[in-house]
């Protein structure tokens, strides 16, 4: 076998792209959980609702008057009156049970339905702005989400994507350090493999900036390449789960996800260009009878 060609297939660079590509994909993967986390959590803060009960004295011409003060609070991004004539028939129709003949008189208040800025969806704030809303007049008693406990539930959402997104940060610095070890391991190999040709080229008078630059661009080159890679895994896996959940949202997350691409681009390259540069400067040190 010609020397020349075994040596190139022995120093292939389709397992140094491979294994990039692979760490890259998980990396990226992590990032997108993280961007699904973030749009589960701006989605329920940004459709909480608050519900305002009127006194069953409020007439409709009341009710609309605390409804356009309502309106001029910094909180609110858009609310819903809710008649009660009209929630009336709606319920009698639903459960077939006409209880307005069997009563004698609609129990039903008018209702106004408050949807609340994402901004003010805390516990906290929440708290503040119930408070504000019960002394408003024609109020008798306003109400959101909360469980058994007479605890708000968006506080615990809250929470619970807090605690999601710790753990998630978490895994993602031990990832970003695994990435770090595994790209510069894969990198150091591959010039060790070429630790004659190193020390070959600097005996005939090459410069060391003249040796060390072709490899910082053909391992740039094999960044990019397993960028791509990664990128396409990603979103294939993305398209397979938004097909398989009848969803299509991935447009909604497309300057998240340039992003995230250029993140695991400018990750392998500088991964790639350093750890070229002082394991090639490494072998330069070396006397030719230490690279045996």
């Amino acid at each position: 076998m010609n020397p020349e060609k075994k040596y190139k297939k022995r120093t292939s660079f389709w397992p140094t792209i491979i294994s990039m590509s692979l760490v890259l994909f998980i990396v990226g993967l992590l990032g997108v959980i993280s961007i699904y986390a973030k749009h589960m959590a701006e989605f329920y803060q940004g459709n909480f609702e608050v519900f305002v009960y009127y006194t069953d004295t409020t007439g409709t011409e009341g009710a609309k008057k605390t409804e356009q003060l309502i309106k001029t609070r910094n909180y609110v991004n858009s609310t819903v009156f809710i008649d009660r004539e009209i929630a009336a028939r709606k319920e009698i129709a639903k459960t077939g049970n006409d209880f307005i003949k069997t009563l004698g008189y609609n129990p039903i208040p008018h209702t106004l339905q408050i949807n609340i800025k994402p901004e003010f969806a805390e516990e906290g704030k929440l708290d503040l702005i119930e408070s504000q809303l019960r002394l408003l007049p024609n109020v008798d008693d306003v109400n959101y989400a909360k469980d058994d406990l007479g605890k708000n539930i968006l506080a615990q959402i809250n929470q619970n994507f807090r605690t999601v997104e710790i753990i998630l940060l978490t895994i993602a610095g031990i990832l970003l350090m695994i990435s770090l070890a595994l790209i510069n391991s894969t990198v150091r190999i591959n010039m060790f493999a070429r630790r004659f040709l190193i020390k070959s080229m600097q005996y005939v008078g090459a410069s060391d900036w003249f040796i060390i630059r072709p490899f910082l661009g053909m391992y740039i080159v094999y960044a990019c390449i397993s960028v791509l890679i990664s990128l396409g895994m990603l979103f294939g896996i993305i398209y397979l789960a938004e097909t398989h959940l009848n969803q299509n949202n991935w447009q909604l997350f497309l300057p998240k996800y340039l992003l995230l691409a250029g993140f695991l681009l400018v990750l392998a390259v500088v991964i790639s260009v350093v750890s070229v540069y002082f394991s090639t400067r490494r072998y330069l040190k070396l006397k030719i009878d230490q690279l045996y």
